[in-house]
């Protein structure tokens, strides 16, 4: 089922570059999320949406402790490096909370495609760009970083939450990363 729809990738080696091999290719993105002839349940793609617009807010509002508004818990996330796998919203909330301390953040999201897989399972690919702003001695400074999330959905109750996330960085990032110091 939806297991067979996701492709795993390939992890990059641990360098500043941040680029892993994507889930899957940007060409195949049109195709393989086209529900033209499949009409969707709106409701539910709603639901979808408006969950994942909380992810920004938890994340740039330092509300790590809420991220199970947007994860089941034991969710299985791959934020690439310098990250890595992440297992659960506990381990999730301490790695972000200690990753993004010395900077402030502004993550956007754009594009965004849904697809339903039946009644309880759903898949999106959904662009962000992240901007870090540096602290102290690198106030003024920023780091941007831009790809995708690959997110592997499933309605827990009546509510949707990600069980799986792939962070794909698209492009090297841009500007000082030494503001993480």
């Amino acid at each position: 089922m939806l297991a067979s729809i996701i492709i795993p990738f390939v992890l990059a080696p641990l360098a500043l570059t941040f680029s892993p091999t994507p889930v899957l290719p940007l060409a195949a993105l049109p195709t393989t999320f086209s529900s033209a002839s499949n009409p969707q349940d709106p409701t539910a793609e709603l639901q979808i949406r408006n969950t994942l617009s909380l992810y920004p807010l938890i994340i740039d509002g330092k509300a790590f402790d809420h991220l199970d508004l947007v994860f089941t818990h034991d969710v299985y996330a791959n934020y690439s490096a310098p990250l890595g796998v992440i297992n659960g919203t506990d381990a999730l909330a301490v790695i972000l909370q200690q990753s993004l301390a010395p900077v402030d953040t502004q993550h956007l999201l754009g594009t965004c495609v849904v697809q339903l897989v039946g009644d309880v399972d759903a898949r999106t690919v959904t662009y962000y760009q992240a901007s870090h702003f540096g602290k102290g001695l690198f106030s003024g400074q920023v780091l941007y970083a831009y790809g995708a999330y690959d997110d592997s959905w499933v309605k827990v109750g009546k509510d949707w939450r990600i069980r799986q996330r792939s962070l794909v960085y698209y492009g090297p990032t841009i500007g000082n990363l030494s503001i993480f110091s």
